[in-house]
């Protein structure tokens, strides 16, 4: 039993058993048990909001984190970072340093699968119908979003959709589930938190501001259908026009599945009666208008307003919600790993940006090719730092061996700095006052106080534009940064998804959907984009190991299984395609 403790299996009831203590804030732990807790609307609402404290990890290890390797995959990005950042490196060339390495993301996100499940068994002691419905939605939906996390980056995984109860149930770790088994799961998940979740207005959660809400639910059934009908009829080589839905008290798959037309009558529910909109300036949604920043910032100074907080914020869906005054591991560290990389000289080099990582330098081909696609589109700019056009004779290249370095950087997840009354530069915006800082020193560069953003009220409109084949509301998207409208066609929403998404950890999803070919494509592009390595002469991208095509062919971009879980399984788990031979994969960097 010692070998088998890391194993899901075995998570899941170390969970049943001792999971209140890890997240919950109660007197008194012996005498609770699942017979008698939740006792109160108040323990109910605990323990619901126990399962958000997965998030903790992505946002506070940014390499255990979805989002961080969806860019780093995507074209938009590439690794960057320093010499010895193998990690982020690897990822951008579909590469592995480590076949364990993500084992926290995976052990994490079954912890969270775990409280989840014991939420959902538990919550029919909630004798108020609407907080009940909202409660049990929150778990369904997390739960759904923590499986199609893992199954976008895994594949094929274990669905623990129950809690284990004895310890022959919970030695026995679960096989691999096929991907309608996967997909099923977190369809029936979210169609019961759409259907069950109280309608009210975005920012009238009973349950609290940023909670899971119907609206969020809508919105990933959609992101779910089009990732599974447009990835998996490629894969298969069929036509997929629904998805899967198991039985929730069964957990076996039914004959119906969700179709086109329900996918989008819920989202013109969420359209029409969630009270989200679409902000008036697009740069208000990002925190280099915020009014530290923009003060000294000359590219924001013209925003009318700054930088909208949560509660002002219509357009911020689900999103992975962050405290930046307690420590770093409450805080988003994302934006210090992704920041531009100096020294000292943070006033200077890239100002308004403070001192970061260096992580995901911007692949200049897609700043090229914005403007050629779309010339007048002031997303690029809004989106996009360039030290040609921002930075000034000061700005130094190769800063701690910084590679793969275009002298573009994405703006929408930095840490901003801004210049104090006494003219020193303080790394953190968040420092201020009105950002409920201290206001009177700065907190520095490792807590931003910026969350981070799933889903967008801007995709919503986009889906629906896609599943209905109409461009109304893709135009709505544009006409809010003062395009033309265009008429709809499948190049258009594409080409409208990247600029409008660019970063947001969307693009990788929508390469791999648009299939194949498409994605092996869209990677190949990457090569040959002007870099500098450790403030060496420019020199052009180039492809490493098997080269990009390859790898994908390889993978069909899903990334390795931990090792340490697949020896556990004694057998029910294989590793996944492309994987298994380390000639084709190990990256020791980039020599």
């Amino acid at each position: 039993m010692k070998n088998i403790i890391k194993s899901t299996a075995v998570l899941m009831a170390m969970m049943l058993l001792a999971g209140c203590e890890a997240f919950l804030d109660t007197e008194s732990y012996t005498d609770r048990n699942t017979s008698n807790f939740p006792s109160s609307e108040t323990d109910a609402i605990q323990l619901v909001t126990g399962i958000y404290s997965t998030f903790k990890v992505p946002t506070s290890t940014p390499s255990q984190c979805y989002w961080m390797t969806a860019n780093a995959a995507s074209d938009d990005c590439y690794g960057g970072g320093g010499a010895d950042d193998t990690d982020i490196q690897a990822l951008d060339y579909l590469l592995n340093t480590d076949l364990n390495f993500y084992s926290e993301f995976w052990e994490v996100y079954y912890q969270g699968i775990a409280r989840a499940n014991i939420a959902i068994a538990n919550l029919d002691k909630v004798e108020n119908e609407d907080l009940r419905n909202q409660l049990l939605g929150e778990a369904y939906f997390l739960r759904s979003f923590f499986y199609f996390e893992l199954a976008q980056f895994f594949g094929s995984i274990p669905v623990v959709a129950t809690i284990p109860t004895n310890v022959e149930e919970a030695a026995k770790y679960p096989g691999q589930a096929s991907h309608e088994l996967v997909y099923g799961t977190i369809a029936a998940g979210l169609k019961k938190a759409a259907e069950i979740m109280p309608s009210k207005k975005w920012n009238e959660c009973i349950t609290g501001l940023r909670h899971a809400t119907r609206w969020d639910a809508e919105a990933l059934l959609a992101r779910v259908y089009l990732f599974y009908t447009g990835f998996y009829s490629d894969k298969t080589g069929q036509t997929i026009t629904e998805l899967p839905l198991i039985d929730l008290e069964t957990g076996e798959l039914i004959s119906e599945g969700v179709k086109k037309a329900e996918v989008i009558t819920k989202l013109e529910d969420c359209i029409n009666n969630s009270g989200h909109s679409l902000v008036a300036d697009f740069r208000l949604l990002w925190p280099y208008t915020n009014i530290g920043t923009k003060a000294c910032y000359d590219y924001a100074k013209d925003v009318v307003g700054s930088w909208l907080t949560d509660d002002k914020n219509p357009e911020a869906m689900f999103q992975f919600c962050v405290s930046h005054l307690g420590s770093s591991s409450d805080s988003n560290r994302i934006n210090q790993y992704v920041g531009i990389r100096a020294r000292n000289n943070y006033e200077t080099n890239g100002f308004p940006f403070s001192q970061g990582y260096g992580w995901l330098t911007v692949n200049p081909h897609l700043y090229n090719n914005w403007y050629n696609e779309e010339p007048g589109d002031p997303r690029r700019d809004a989106s996009i730092w360039n030290v040609e056009v921002e930075g000034n004779d000061t700005y130094t290249w190769g800063n701690e061996n910084q590679v793969e370095e275009t002298g573009l950087w994405q703006k929408k997840y930095q840490a901003y700095g801004f210049i104090a009354e006494d003219g020193t530069f303080w790394k953190e915006f968040g420092s201020l006052a009105e950002y409920g800082g201290p206001g009177d020193y700065d907190i520095g560069r490792k807590y931003s106080p910026q969350n981070l953003q799933m889903i967008r009220f801007a995709d919503v409109l986009l889906m629906h534009s896609e599943l209905t084949e109409t461009a109304d509301k893709m135009n709505l998207v544009r006409a809010r940064v003062g395009l033309a409208p265009v008429a709809y066609s499948q190049e258009n929403i594409r080409k409208e998804r990247r600029h409008e998404l660019a970063f947001e950890a969307v693009r990788w999803s929508d390469m791999r959907r648009y299939g194949k070919e498409y994605a092996k494509a869209a990677l190949v592009a990457q090569k040959d984009g002007v870099i500098r390595n450790e403030g060496k002469a420019p020199e052009l991208m180039k492809e490493w190991g098997r080269g990009w095509a390859q790898r994908y062919e390889d993978t069909w971009g899903f990334f390795p299984i931990p090792q340490l879980e697949i020896d556990l399984s004694a057998g029910s788990m294989t590793q996944n395609a492309g994987w298994t031979n380390p000639s084709d994969y190990s990256f020791t960097g980039l020599k």
